[in-house]
C-alpha cells in the first residue's frame, strides 16, 4: 500500500518553508510593538517582536486570529487576559510573560 502524498508532516514542512521564504521577502524580521497605555505614559524601551523566532508557527498560527496583519498596541493587562502575546506566552506553550525579565522583550534597539 502506498503512503498518501499529503501528510501532516509534509504540511508542516511546507508551512515552515513558505514562512521562511515569506519572512525573507515580505515581512520585517523585527517589529517594534507600540504600547497602548490607558494613562498615556511613554514606554522608554519598546518591546520587539521577531518573526524569525516565531517562524515555526507559520503565519496562520497568529494571523489573523491572534494578531491582525497590522501593527497594534496592547498592554500587559491585555496579555494577562490571554490576548496578543499572552495567547501563547502563558507558561504552557511558551515562557510566561509575568515570570520573564523586562529585557526579554523590551530591548533597546536604537
Amino acid at each position: 500500500m502506498r503512503a498518501p502524498l499529503w501528510s501532516p508532516r509534509l504540511a508542516i514542512a511546507l508551512s515552515v518553508l513558505a514562512t521562511s521564504v515569506a519572512l525573507g521577502a515580505a515581512f520585517p524580521a523585527v517589529l517594534r510593538i507600540p504600547r497602548r497605555d490607558p494613562r498615556g505614559a511613554q514606554v522608554p524601551v519598546p518591546a520587539l517582536f521577531s518573526h524569525r523566532t516565531h517562524a515555526s508557527f507559520g503565519c496562520y498560527g497568529c494571523h489573523p486570529s491572534v494578531f491582525p496583519q497590522a501593527l497594534v498596541g496592547f498592554t500587559h493587562a491585555d496579555m494577562r487576559e490571554g490576548q496578543y502575546c499572552g495567547r501563547c506566552h502563558d507558561g504552557r506553550v511558551a515562557f510566561a510573560i509575568p515570570a520573564a525579565t523586562c529585557a526579554r522583550c523590551h530591548v533597546d534597539a536604537r
